[in-house]
């Protein structure tokens, strides 16, 4: 067996790096077929050239990249923790292992989604005029949330599922060395988690309900929706971490993975609670000629960013207090017994 390093990526860390990039780059070649060589290429050449198309597609691909290597780094971290062990004696095989059933699991996974889009289009088609007569007004966007929400949910669950086999199938290949002592779960790690997590709802929330009224807005460019898909949303995941690493105690307890998965999942829905509330706020107290020239202000905008990352890290603020409240508490209670 070999010991690791400390200097050396640790291995849930290279597992993480291998599943995202393998994701990423699958997602790419996957665009690249549809785009250039499958029946509907010149249809999506076409659609690709919106950018209110092509922002949130690429939105989409590292999303979905990120959330493989969370994943994976998670399940692998869990699984160490569970052995005793800070590596295993082969860790070039169980990367490679990892990447070949990740590859194999995109491929059937782009099948299943595929079929899943299939079908909810065979539902609309078949049941239209159900749906004009009951939707009404709204249809067009009802539809819309149909095709969408369903395929992003199952998207996401299905993505989490293929990094998470294939790090128990790649832990298959190899043994644990437990000689080597296994690595702890940091404060910095519930941190990274938590920002990630609402990286993550940030995106694919945007996406799920927010694309297709954005796509009703002729007269943005690609430099705004990529403000709001790509530049945007790291900012985002940057002062979440950064709040999150403040407000999380150093003394972490029993508490793990799941728990910061939930703080950021807490910090964003929080976030957009308030938010929505302070727009009801604002929209109330403002008349039609305020509102237009809000709309067109740019220091408006900025303005609203800005209270939207301070709602967000006071949502992380909060999110530790509640989520971490009895590992402070046995830090102190240990802190006292040690004085006494």
């Amino acid at each position: 067996m070999t010991a690791l390093s400390h200097r050396s990526p640790s291995l849930p860390w290279r597992l993480a790096t291998a599943a995202a990039c393998l994701n990423l780059v699958y997602a790419i070649l996957l665009q690249a077929y549809i785009v250039l060589a499958s029946p509907f290429a010149e249809r999506m050449r076409e659609v690709y050239a919106r950018p209110e198309m092509l922002a949130p597609a690429v939105a989409q691909m590292i999303a979905g990249a990120l959330l493989g290597g969370l994943v994976a780094w998670s399940t692998a971290q869990r699984w160490l923790a569970r052995q005793g062990a800070g590596g295993v004696d082969r860790p070039g095989k169980m990367v490679a292992v990892l990447l070949a059933v990740l590859l194999v699991y995109n491929v059937l996974n782009s099948a299943a989604l595929m079929l899943l889009q299939q079908g909810m289009f065979w539902l609309i088609v078949t049941y239209k005029e159900w749906l004009d007569e009951h939707l009404g007004f709204y249809r067009d966007i009802t539809r819309a949330l149909v095709m969408g929400v369903p395929l992003k949910l199952a998207g996401i669950l299905l993505g989490g599922l293929g990094s998470w086999l294939a790090v128990r199938v790649a832990a298959w290949s190899v043994t644990p060395a437990v000689g080597a002592g296994a690595r702890p779960y940091l404060a910095r790690h519930a941190a990274w988690i938590a920002g990630a997590t609402l990286l993550l709802w940030q995106v694919h929330v945007s996406l799920a309900l927010g694309a297709f009224l954005q796509m009703q807005t002729l007269s943005a460019d690609l430099v705004q929706y990529a403000f709001g898909y790509w530049l945007l949303p790291a900012v985002v995941m940057a002062a979440a971490v950064l709040a999150c690493r403040k407000s999380v105690p150093q003394a972490l307890g029993a508490a793990g993975v799941g728990r910061a998965v939930a703080h950021g999942s807490f910090a964003f829905w929080m976030a957009q609670v308030l938010g929505v509330g302070l727009a009801i706020l604002a929209l109330r107290a403002m008349s039609w000629s305020q509102l237009a020239r809000a709309s067109s202000s740019n220091s408006a905008a900025v303005f609203s960013l800005a209270v939207y990352l301070a709602l967000l890290v006071l949502g992380c603020v909060i999110g530790a207090r509640l989520f971490y409240r009895r590992r402070e508490a046995e830090r102190d209670t240990l802190l006292d017994a040690g004085r006494v």
